[in-house]
């Protein structure tokens, strides 16, 4: 059975709304602000983790941002979220991509990228309101991931 069958009506039709509202959406050069990624922060990610190792350490960030977010520790919250946008710069060590995997599996990645990336912003900016909502975007981008990828491996058990 394809991941394309596993998604289910309700993850599909989210998809495809997702991928629809991106196309629909028309982006000036202008308008593109780029990811900051640190070369000294790029060069510590080139040694990979495992799938286990960069889930433990993803949650441990995870933790981190929501003490910030309660306790106002904005540094906290930028700090962590940075981290979590240079640990999506690739998949993890021993990923085995499958065709159906793909694009799914790369919309994720890039979709949790951009959310740390906004988190971290905000946070910068000392905005507890959106660095709240991009903090629960993320969260919901982990969990629709899980499902997708590997909820649904452990579901056929």
């Amino acid at each position: 059975m394809s991941r394309k069958r596993k998604l289910g009506i309700g993850g599909l039709v989210g998809l495809m709304a997702c991928i629809a509202a991106v196309g629909a959406v028309r982006v000036s050069s202008e308008e593109v602000v780029p990811i900051p990624v640190q070369v000294e922060e790029l060069k510590r990610t080139q040694n990979q983790l495992s799938v286990e190792q960069l889930m433990e350490a993803k949650m441990e960030e995870a933790q981190k941002i929501l003490k910030g977010l309660v306790t106002h520790d904005f540094d906290q919250i930028a700090e962590s979220a940075e981290a979590l946008k240079l640990m999506s710069l690739k998949p993890p060590r021993g990923w085995e991509k499958k065709t159906d995997d793909d694009e799914v599996y790369e919309h994720f990645r890039s979709e949790f990228m951009r959310q740390a990336a906004r988190l971290e912003e905000q946070a910068r900016n000392k905005h507890l309101a959106g660095a709240a909502y991009f903090q629960q975007n993320l969260t919901a981008t982990c969990i629709a991931c899980h499902d997708y990828i590997r909820d649904e491996d452990l579901k056929e058990e």
